[in-house]
């Protein structure tokens, strides 16, 4: 354990010992370039916040993981599905379980709410 922390300790000194021009500038934003969107252009969302948790679980949340198994037919949703940011109204509640910070969304041409991970972190206890 001592020599895992003598090892941070030397990395971190090497990089703080590094002169200032070797750190990179940020690049500016080409101003000629299309803006790119804010996050996906659709949101994975579920009936009940049990499920959404549930498919979270089984997939180990990978986004490709998610996907493959909405796009199988033959596959158990959980009564999860990817719905379009155009149909979110709005945030209808939010809850954190566990650390983890969940939003029942508002969707058109629904009278319940979806449920989602939050693009807000939890507050910490």
């Amino acid at each position: 354990m001592r020599r895992i922390l003598a090892g941070c300790g030397l990395l971190v000194l090497a990089l703080l010992a590094q002169p200032a021009g070797a750190q990179q500038k940020p690049r500016t934003p080409d101003p000629k370039a299309p803006a790119k969107p804010a996050g996906p252009e659709k949101v994975l969302t579920c009936g009940a916040l049990s499920n959404l948790r549930i498919l979270m679980a089984e997939t180990g949340g990978n986004p490709a993981a998610i996907r493959t198994r909405l796009s199988d037919p033959k596959a158990d949703h959980l009564g999860c599905t990817r719905v379009g940011r155009d149909r979110i109204e709005g945030n209808a509640e939010r809850v954190v379980v566990g650390g983890t910070a969940y939003d029942c969304l508002k969707v058109k041409e629904t009278s319940l709410c979806r449920w989602t991970l939050s693009g807000v972190p939890a507050e910490a206890p």
